[in-house]
């Protein structure tokens, strides 16, 4: 991600741009060649070094915000020694040494008043004594990794960057996409799970493999807006690695009021993202740990399959379970930011004529709601198949909700 300031867009009327470079122009890629030797080559150095080293080269290049832009994501490659185990302890022992030294008679020699602070560290070069004080400020912390990468990458990655940033501000985001490829589909829906993001999913007419989908914005959720700006933008990569896409966002950044970002895949916008079913976020690899110990008449599924839950809406389950008996139950997260769709999705199941496996799961934030704690009071569906839970879901009531659709039409509905 790039910080604000770093941004490059043009705002003509109400509409934005965002001004994306050229990635086979050679004088960019030369200018992230060197800096990523300074990296490669900067292995124990700090990053009060590697700056003065890469400033020349940020200040000579003819834009130096997009050498700044590029010069950011390198960092972000980069990584820094943070935890110096004893390093408290050494500081104080310094500061001990030396005041104690400064109360001396010879306290104006400053050579024998440093020889003596090293004597007492048992060093005989107070310059690297020196360098030990502070190690651990952010300035000082030594290099121990770099993540090399090719310059058109990056530069594609820069691009990237570039419409990410607005995202942060955005107040929603409609994605029109079109993907004949089922995994690739499997794999962007799975994404949108993975970023615990909830959207409003509609089939588009008369279009084969194509949908709507109308995610809130994180200007629209206030106390949890950054994390989940952060989220929004982290998810385009995924857009972007569909066949046919185009997005539309109103993004409040400036001081000029809202204004329309429209991109499509004929951007040059490329995703850096692969497609691998392996990945869990890490806030539910304890739940799938702990489900897998505890349960054994119940197994997860490795995908799940978009479910209709009724008008014209379709879901996306996070996780699908088979029973022993060959029953499947599916089951959806609603996190502190899903308030937006959650009214409709009760709506829907509770007037559902088409049986569908859902249990339902929503964090104890959204129940507190005023607006929401008398719809999940009302709702049926949510009584008999639904649960409340804190940050991870707690595998008994899983458990149980999963068991309340055994014996039932419902439960091999969707085998």
């Amino acid at each position: 991600m790039l910080t604000r300031e770093l941004l490059r867009y043009d705002r003509r009327g109400e509409r934005l741009y965002p001004r994306l470079v050229d990635p086979t122009n050679v004088l960019l890629q030369n200018l992230v060649r060197d800096l990523a030797l300074i990296y490669e080559a900067g292995i124990g150095q700090s990053r009060e070094e590697l700056t003065e080293e890469v400033v020349p080269l940020i200040n000579s290049y003819r834009s130096p915000q997009i050498a700044k832009g590029v010069n950011k994501l390198l960092l972000d490659r980069c990584t820094f020694q943070e935890n110096f185990d004893g390093q408290e302890a050494l500081r104080w022992a310094i500061f001990t040494s030396a005041a104690k030294h400064l109360r001396a008679a010879d306290m104006n020699d400053l050579v024998s008043y440093r020889l003596a602070v090293g004597r007492d560290l048992e060093t005989d070069d107070p310059d690297q004594l020196a360098q030990r004080l502070h190690a651990d400020l952010p300035v000082r912390q030594p290099l121990i990794a770099f993540e090399a990468v090719d310059p058109v990458p990056l530069i594609d990655r820069y691009n990237m960057a570039l419409v990410q940033g607005p995202l942060i501000w955005a107040d929603g985001l409609i994605i029109e996409m079109c993907e004949p490829d089922a995994a690739r589909r499997r794999h962007f829906f799975r994404y949108l799970k993975w970023f615990q993001l909830m959207a409003r999913i509609t089939p588009i007419p008369h279009v084969a493999n194509g949908f709507r989908l109308e995610l809130d914005g994180p200007l629209s959720l206030f106390d949890v807006a950054r994390k989940y700006g952060i989220k929004l933008a982290g998810f385009l990569p995924a857009v972007c690695a569909l066949k046919q896409w185009k997005i539309m966002a109103q993004v409040r950044i400036g001081t000029e009021g809202a204004a329309t970002l429209t991109l499509d895949d004929t951007s040059g916008l490329k995703s850096h993202f692969t497609q691998t079913s392996a990945y869990i976020p890490d806030e539910f690899s304890v739940f799938v740990a702990q489900f897998k110990e505890q349960v054994q008449e119940w197994k997860m599924q490795p995908n799940s399959p978009l479910l209709n839950v009724g008008g014209q809406e379709w879901a996306i389950p996070d996780f699908s379970f088979r029973h022993q008996t060959g029953c499947v139950v599916h089951l959806e997260l609603f996190h502190r930011w899903h308030g937006g769709p959650l009214p409709k999705r009760l709506q829907n199941l509770d007037t559902l004529k088409k049986p569908v496996a859902l249990a339902i799961g929503i964090d104890r934030a959204l129940t507190k709601q005023p607006d929401l704690a008398p719809l999940l009071e009302a709702s049926g569906w949510f009584r008999d198949h639904g649960f409340p839970f804190n940050q991870i879901p707690p595998v008994k009531r899983v458990v149980k909700c999963l068991e309340s659709f055994l014996g039932g039409e419902r439960a091999h509905a969707e085998e």
